[in-house]
């Protein structure tokens, strides 16, 4: 026998239109009121908060404050989240200029040797030479290996 699932019935006292505009500003309402982070509410009241500090205030007297109305932030938080805002108001300013590569050996030595006027390059070589012959590289080999006997087990 298949089982069959039992629904109840619902009687709507307004139409489905008006159930869900409701349902949604409830969620707004719920929104405004939703916990928030620290740094978020900060950047909520950052007009009044830089007021503060233009008239004078320091950054733990305004946290003091904001403690007072049960928001937990430390100076040193409270400054770096001031700081971020005030960037992000700006348009976010721009990094360091990035560094130059540095140019290749080959280019310094070039640059160096054309801003030296007694340098010629006919007259010595970049690096001395060597006297003796290359050494030859040592190739992996299993010559003078010997393996040990294997242990004697003892039953």
């Amino acid at each position: 026998m298949a089982k069959t699932t039992r629904r109840s019935v619902v009687n709507l006292t307004m139409s489905v239109e008006e159930l869900t505009a409701d349902l949604a500003q409830e969620h707004e309402e719920w929104l405004s009121r939703k916990p928030q982070t620290v740094y978020d509410l900060v950047k909520q009241i950052h007009e009044p908060l830089l007021k503060m500090k233009q008239d004078g205030r320091t950054d733990s007297e305004i946290c003091d404050m904001l403690t007072k109305r049960g928001i937990e932030i430390s100076a040193g938080t409270f400054a770096t989240y001031m700081k971020r805002i005030a960037k992000e108001t700006r348009g976010g300013a721009s990094r360091r200029p990035t560094r130059k590569p540095k140019p290749d050996s080959d280019a310094a030595a070039d640059k160096v040797a054309a801003s030296n006027s007694n340098y010629s390059r006919t007259s010595k070589p970049a690096r001395p030479t060597s006297d003796s012959a290359p050494a030859e590289a040592a190739s992996p080999s299993m010559s003078g290996f010997t393996s040990r006997k294997p242990p004697s087990l003892d039953a």
